[in-house]
């Protein structure tokens, strides 16, 4: 019990670099951007990271607040993984709102640490409270292999 304990308190805070990045770098084959939706498109091997956190995906969406240019949304889609301090999650896509602190991930969702994996179809990450949600929601079972040392 404390090993699945351990390995959600990690999942948390794997994701909690990408919270508090103060910079991240995207390259990609493409940029589009809507200044009147005030987003940026970026298509075609894109990858993003910074210090802490490595993200691989083939688009990955900024959505900016109308007001004050801060970021409001940040999506990324198809193969996505995610890779920071030897976890890695995977799934088809991604969500991260720095409003509400929250990450969500979709879709053959796996999360890996050394041995240990949790697999579900969704992964719901509340980065205030250190809540961690993952669910299935087709007729698979969510699925946790946890090896204590």
């Amino acid at each position: 019990m404390i090993k699945h304990i351990s390995f959600i308190s990690i999942l948390s805070l794997f994701f909690t670099a990408f919270v508090y990045a103060n910079e991240l770098k995207i390259t990609s084959q493409n940029l589009e951007v809507d200044r009147d939706k005030k987003i940026s498109i970026f298509t075609g091997n894109v990858y993003a990271y910074n210090i802490d956190i490595q993200i691989w995906s083939e688009k990955l969406i900024v959505k900016f607040n109308e007001n004050d240019n801060k970021i409001q949304l940040i999506s990324a889609e198809n193969e996505v993984k995610i890779v920071r301090e030897g976890i890695t999650a995977t799934g088809n896509e991604s969500e991260y709102n720095p409003n509400e602190n929250t990450i969500n991930m979709y879709g053959d969702v796996v999360v890996v640490e050394n041995q240990n994996y949790i697999k579900s179809d969704e992964l719901f990450l509340d980065l205030n409270n250190s809540t961690s949600i993952m669910r299935s929601i087709t007729s698979k079972r969510v699925e946790a292999f946890i090896v204590s040392e």
